[in-house]
């Protein structure tokens, strides 16, 4: 029976694909027949189905086990495997990544959207055209172990983490356990690794006492110990710029992003790509090919000249808030620009969720924001340390009344946590905004 790729969605099968009926909130096995409709060849189940069926003791075992016998194909060459982990920034440091390597001529296959936990890493390497050479690949937790599972189901040679900032911490319970649970990244990598990580995160991230070819720190602040570092940011329509140092190196980087705060992704990228073999400056010049995955960093123009920093799809954490916020006041000021900021919740942040929600808050206070808007439950605690305008909107869907309080010229900023949908509400901003 030829097979041509693998689903776990019934929705989502192509011709010739095995169907892993997994169980979650509902049972996989109660789609196995739209599945086959769909053109699944069988389906893979813990009982047996109408139709084709593989009997296995564990449907998520078993496609965990055939993804990481995809990695071994006879007679062919095994693909380089770079596993990107982080807090934050883990998206556009992939998507930098594999733009650089694209650039170079490598063969480049990387995870789409979020299938970054234990079911999508493996449909991710399952997607991967058989000439693949380097797999790109975003490694998610949410708790104590993940990292390790997902490095025995794709054994990284290389390493990459982002940053290390409050996240998940209801299921992790302190930064120190979400540290040593991306250190397990660094632990993961074969003694001939390398590992690119920030300066300052906490040793437990980077398990210093690994024995690796070769480790590269890099910063975005020119006074930090680092490997590789970054200086002179600007940026304007076409985007961000700044000269990348290493060594005695340097190189002018152009990126079609916006924000400064991402000058530090594009670091992490450009640190994996000198990990794996490419010199500093076409590392820098394979950044001019990014093309980041959308709704994070959007810049558009609405009607009546309402300019848009679109995060609305990004994960949310206090540093990701605090740096867009930072960076967003600063382009108001120099556009000269009223600053309205809608923010949802961020979720899972553990017994301090309350003081980092009025932490933003105030931040968003001393950097002159002009409104702020307040949207879910969580986001009323903003405007507790807020002394300006405020509105509250329950929900994604009503906070397209936002649009009544926008003014000719104003810097629009929309973030949240991805749980609380503003896709929906930017959506709906470009649908009833749209320049004409």
């Amino acid at each position: 029976m030829e097979v041509r790729g693998a689903a776990t969605d019934s929705r989502l099968v192509r011709e010739g694909d095995l169907f892993f009926a997994l169980r979650g909130r509902s049972d996989g096995a109660d789609y196995a027949e739209e599945a086959l409709r769909r053109g699944a060849r069988a389906t893979v189940a813990s009982r047996p189905l109408a139709g084709p069926t593989l009997v296995v003791e564990d449907p998520l075992a078993a496609l965990q086990d055939l993804a990481r016998w995809s990695l071994r194909p006879p007679g062919a060459e095994s693909p380089t495997v770079v596993g990107i982990t982080g807090s934050i920034g883990k998206t556009t440091t992939k998507d930098a990544l594999s733009a650089v390597l694209r650039s170079g001529g490598t063969r480049v296959s990387a995870t789409v959207g979020n299938l970054n936990n234990e079911i999508g890493l493996p449909l991710t390497l399952l997607a991967a055209p058989a000439n693949t050479e380097v797999l790109v690949l975003e490694m998610g937790a949410d708790h104590v172990g993940n990292i390790a599972e997902l490095c025995r189901i794709a054994p990284p040679r290389h390493g990459i983490l982002t940053a290390i900032a409050p996240a998940h911490l209801e299921s992790f319970g302190s930064l120190e356990a979400l540290a040593a649970t991306k250190g397990e990244l660094a632990a993961s990598l074969p003694p001939d690794g390398s590992f690119v990580h920030p300066a300052g995160v906490p040793g437990a991230a980077v398990a210093p006492g690994r024995e690796l070819a070769r480790r590269i720190v890099f910063s975005a602040s020119e006074g930090a110990t680092a490997d590789l570092w970054a200086s002179d940011f600007d940026e304007d329509e076409k985007g961000l710029r700044f000269t990348a140092h290493m060594g005695e190196g340097t190189a002018p980087v152009r990126a079609p992003v916006f924000g400064t705060h991402l000058v530090e992704p594009l670091l992490a990228a450009t640190g994996g790509a000198v990990a794996l073999g490419m010199d500093l400056e076409d590392a820098a010049r394979g950044l001019a090919r990014l093309k980041r995955t959308g709704m994070r960093g959007d810049v558009y123009r609405l009607r009546d000249d309402i300019l848009v920093y679109d995060d609305s799809y990004n994960a949310a954490s206090p540093p990701s808030m605090a740096a867009v916020l930072r960076y967003a006041a600063q382009t108001a000021a120099r556009q000269d620009r009223r600053l309205v900021v809608v923010l949802g919740g961020m979720f899972e942040l553990g017994p301090g969720a309350r003081a980092y929600h009025r932490e933003i808050g105030e931040l968003a206070d001393g950097l002159g924001v002009g409104l702020l808007a307040c949207v879910g439950d969580e986001a009323r605690w903003y405007a507790e340390a807020f002394s300006g305008k405020t509105v509250h909107y329950p929900d994604a869907g009503s906070a397209v009344g936002i649009r009544e309080h926008l003014r000719p010229g104003d810097y629009l900023i929309v973030k949240g946590s991805r749980g609380v949908g503003l896709d929906t509400l930017t959506r709906q901003l470009k649908e009833s905004l749209a320049l004409v």
